[in-house]
């Protein structure tokens, strides 16, 4: 019998939290004018509105300086939110459920070490949540708040104990969770086998949890016998019972982004490797339904993807990193994409910028002058 545990539960004996998410959406219109004015009303707090997007922009075309950007979800006001120190980059932002924080990675430039970290969006006031400065932790990466908002799961690599430099084969990678205070971490995912000498059976990175914080979403790679990744869900508490959602051929990837009213996962797919297309696609928790989204050339790639707060049924927008954006070739920007009844129906650069940007996350954070949605249309992929 398959045990179902939530969360919170994990943690204290306090039922799961609600979110405003998980619930039906009112009648709207497609328009960009109408964007930022989708709701969903929820059964315990008021009505959902679709808030600011929060993303990554790299500085450097080395890709070794970046810091988190927030703008309005037409495009409109953005701004700088976190500074990282020199010899830092932040990255895969994260916003809580009630939009009030935002979590982040901040890595070291030369990839020595990670910290997960979370920032004020209004003030930029941060604070480390995980500094991963104990001889076990090695790095601290891909942060996602769970639904209680209290607690942050991430992926970390694990060194043995009592081990002084230990070699590469002695690591592996798993999927924790820990409270704000940074308390109370552990492990949530399985631990994979290793063998001297040979790398870990797989890696296991980018969480995410269903609405209801019952279900762990998250990413692995397979390294024989060739390198591949695939989407995974398990029940929360229950590593055991994880089970692939993609087939390895398709080489899927980024953070499996569950949909707000829990039925579907968001993320891209590489079949042909880092060279050929990368393309946005969906399935059902279970499996099944496993849907192309977009079907665009390696020259417009699509990157790491978010739901937009008011996504239901199916419908809705989506902020997505594609390449083919502005400045040189190759550059990424930030859209969004309109989907109706499985295909996108329109799409708009958001950030047409001459830096790469993408890792967006949509939340509900509103900016005190929300405007309507931008014309810039791009019309459709071909």
């Amino acid at each position: 019998m398959r045990r179902t545990t939530s969360l919170t539960t994990l943690f204290t004996t306090a039922t799961v939290v609600p979110l405003a998410m998980v619930a039906m959406a009112l009648p709207v219109s497609a328009g960009a004018g109408a964007i930022d004015h989708e709701k969903s009303v929820g059964a315990s707090s008021g009505p959902t509105r679709n808030g600011q997007i929060v993303f990554r922009r790299y500085f450097d075309a080395e890709q070794t300086r970046g810091a988190l950007f927030v703008m309005n979800p037409g495009g409109s006001h953005v701004h700088q939110v976190t500074h990282p120190p020199r010899g830092w980059r932040d990255n895969v932002p994260a916003w809580s459920p009630d939009g009030r924080t935002v979590t982040f990675e901040r890595f070291r430039s030369d990839e020595s070490t990670s910290r997960i970290m979370v920032v004020n969006p209004d003030t930029g006031g941060t604070r480390t949540v995980v500094p991963c400065t104990g001889k076990r932790c090695v790095y601290a990466i891909d942060p996602y708040f769970a639904p209680d908002g209290r607690s942050v799961a991430y992926a970390r690599t694990v060194a043995p104990r009592h081990a002084q430099d230990p070699p590469e084969w002695k690591l592996y990678s798993a999927i924790f969770v820990v409270g704000l205070d940074g308390s109370r971490s552990h492990q949530l995912s399985s631990t994979p086998k290793r063998h001297r000498g040979q790398p870990p059976a797989f890696d296991t990175s980018d969480p995410t949890f269903s609405p209801d914080g019952g279900t762990l979403g998250f990413v692995r790679t397979r390294f024989r016998p060739h390198e591949k990744t695939a989407v995974f869900v398990q029940p929360i508490g229950s590593p055991g019972e994880a089970r692939r959602v993609t087939p390895w051929k398709l080489n899927c990837q980024d953070r499996p982004t569950f949909s707000p009213d829990g039925t579907l996962l968001l993320f891209h797919c590489q079949p042909q490797g880092e060279e050929g297309p990368s393309n946005l696609y969906s399935s059902h928790p279970d499996g099944t339904g496993l849907h192309q989204i977009t079907h665009a050339p390696a020259a417009k790639r699509y990157l790491g993807s978010s739901f937009a707060p008011s996504f239901r049924h199916g419908d809705g927008w989506i902020a997505v990193g594609r390449t083919g954006g502005f400045g040189t070739s190759g550059n990424a920007d930030v859209f969004r994409v309109r989907v109706e009844d499985g295909k996108v129906v329109r799409k708009v650069n958001l950030t047409r910028s001459v830096k790469w940007d993408s890792a967006p996350g949509w939340g509900t954070h509103q900016h005190a002058r929300q405007e309507p949605g931008p014309t810039n249309d791009e019309g459709q992929d071909t």
